[in-house]
């Protein structure tokens, strides 16, 4: 049922906004009593967050299979930057919310952002430990923290002086300066 209610409320976003949409509008979508929707999320906002986050799982395992045939960690690397800059300025939600009610997504980037910066952050983790199991996790941690609001600032400034949007652009920029922050050795 909250799978069925999330659907119906990332949709409804999409269409009106986060704003203009009301947890009874997101009920009549859902076709399930405002009742229901209240049960499963308590607010508005806690239904937001959830439709959040659960963009956010969907987004890191779409991100984890673009990857997971690539054996090149540096390769891995420059193709998961490119794959991300592309999941963030094509998700239609989020470029609507951005366009339109910025004061509606922006706490959850910058100021309240901290579960979703932490969410990225591990799977960076996650995924450089498999690469390199001796890894200093702390450091880890650090350059993961790095690369999570490095994104996050491109998302929210896309004018760089690199054209982030021309894939082979992206892919230069993520080789020179990311791949040696991700993979370096130094101590």
């Amino acid at each position: 049922m909250a799978g069925q209610i999330a659907d119906a409320a990332l949709r409804q976003f999409e269409l009106f906004g986060v704003a203009r949409s009301t947890m009874e509008d997101v009920a009549r979508r859902a076709k399930v009593s405002r009742v229901t929707v209240y049960r499963r999320f308590p607010s508005k906002a806690a239904l937001v967050d959830a439709v959040a986050m659960r963009e956010l799982r969907g987004f890191l395992d779409d991100l984890n299979a673009a990857v997971a045939e690539i054996e090149d960690p540096g390769d891995m690397i420059v193709e998961g930057f490119v794959f991300t800059l592309h999941a963030v300025r094509t998700h239609r939600l989020l470029q609507r919310l951005l366009e339109s009610e910025p004061e509606a997504v922006l706490p959850h980037l910058t100021v309240d952002g901290a579960p979703f910066i932490a969410a990225a952050r591990e799977f960076i983790v996650d995924r450089r430990r498999q690469l390199d199991p001796d890894r200093d996790e702390d450091d880890s941690r650090t350059v993961a923290d790095i690369v999570v609001r490095l994104i996050l600032s491109y998302l929210l400034t896309p004018q760089a002086t690199v054209d982030l949007d021309d894939p082979a652009a992206a892919r230069d920029y993520a080789r020179r300066y990311l791949r040696p922050l991700l993979l370096r050795t130094d101590d």
